[in-house]
């Protein structure tokens, strides 16, 4: 089941300017910094133990986070959740209804990321992470 938070990611439109602001306000450099080119965003991380802020921007003007800045723009993009048996928490969450984006179904491996969908979580995308 839940275990508590891994990591938040925060959507900003200039990557740059944001980790100068965050690493002013958290008095600590960012830890690294890695890019997406795929999915179209750039990332940097500032680490705390073992859970981390994320800050994330577009490359471009295609996928989801240049969407979600076009359409929201900045602050919560997601929270993730850990968990300690995926696939039990699943079998649980759609037990209880909870809509779910990314589930591959009962008795199917769970073969990449699972979201419960923001409708259920009042807005809020959270990813649900097994490490």
């Amino acid at each position: 089941m839940f275990k508590g938070v891994d990591h938040v990611v925060i959507a900003v439109k200039d990557l740059d300017a944001s980790v100068g602001q965050y690493e002013s306000i958290y008095g600590t450099t960012v830890s690294d910094r890695s890019e997406a080119a795929a999915a179209g965003m750039k990332m940097a991380f500032f680490r705390f133990g073992d859970s981390y802020l994320e800050l994330v921007s577009n490359i471009g003007d295609e996928g989801p986070i240049a969407r979600r800045l076009s359409n929201q723009g900045e602050g919560v993009h997601l929270v993730a959740m850990k968990v300690d048996n995926l696939e039990a928490t699943l079998a649980d969450l759609r037990g209880k209804g909870v809509r779910l984006v990314g589930d591959s179904g009962e008795g199917n491996p769970v073969t990449g990321q699972v979201f419960i969908h923001p409708s259920v979580t009042g807005g809020v995308l959270t990813q649900l992470v097994e490490r």
